[in-house]
């Protein structure tokens, strides 16, 4: 790689992760509409919907850095009754209202575009995804952030996170998740790297586990 495109990776990190929600969005808007992530479209064997239908016990689910809403189309109808994608790319959005109507499932779900380190839900949620979206979280806000959205899971909700290559420096994110929370599983595919793990906060688990107490 030369140092010119070494320069400009650099750069868009540094936006993603700490620039103004108006430089975050320009940036993801322009990839979206440069069709950058359209891979993403269909998520394959790596998909984490297993996971997500598996906890959501029919409820309501939070997605996260949703991009094209692909985890939303890809789920068993059956299991979950709603749906909120939420991504700071307004074409990303429009995109994935899109292919909720082309799938017939527009009804039962809804999505905003906003920042997901500000957004404020309106209800409580079963599951709460961060597909491949938590890497462009500081480090250093991560903690607070899942304390943050803890209040918007129902009294036995679950956060489900996907990373793929959880060595080097993503090492953190795990660090961080399993110091602060309490892992329900966790799946790691020795050969794509991919990983997924399902976690609680604390205080939820605690009370699972001593209901009388």
């Amino acid at each position: 790689m030369n140092l010119k495109r070494k320069a400009q990776n650099v750069l868009r990190m540094l936006v993603q992760r700490y620039g103004s929600e108006r430089a975050k969005r320009n940036l993801w808007n322009e990839e979206f509409s440069a069709g950058k992530w359209n891979f993403l479209d269909a998520t394959g064997e790596e998909s984490v919907r297993s996971y997500v239908e598996k906890y959501a016990e029919h409820g309501a689910i939070l997605d996260l850095g949703c991009g094209s809403g692909t985890t939303g189309i890809e789920l068993d109808p059956a299991s979950y009754t709603y749906y909120t994608g939420v991504d700071i790319s307004d074409v990303a959005i429009e995109k994935a209202k899109t292919r909720a109507r082309e799938a017939g499932v527009a009804d039962r779900r809804e999505h905003r575009s906003s920042d997901i380190l500000t957004y404020v839900p309106e209800r409580k949620y079963n599951v709460i995804l961060f597909g491949d979206s938590i890497y462009y979280i500081p480090f250093a806000r991560i903690a607070s952030m899942l304390s943050r959205y803890a209040a918007y899971l129902t009294d036995n909700g679950v956060f489900v996170v996907r990373l793929f290559d959880v060595s080097g420096k993503r090492r953190q994110i795990v660090d961080i998740i399993e110091s602060h929370s309490s892992v329900v599983e966790r799946h790691q595919n020795e050969q794509t790297q991919v990983c997924n793990i399902v976690f609680r906060p604390k205080a939820i688990a605690c009370r699972l586990a001593c209901p009388h107490e």
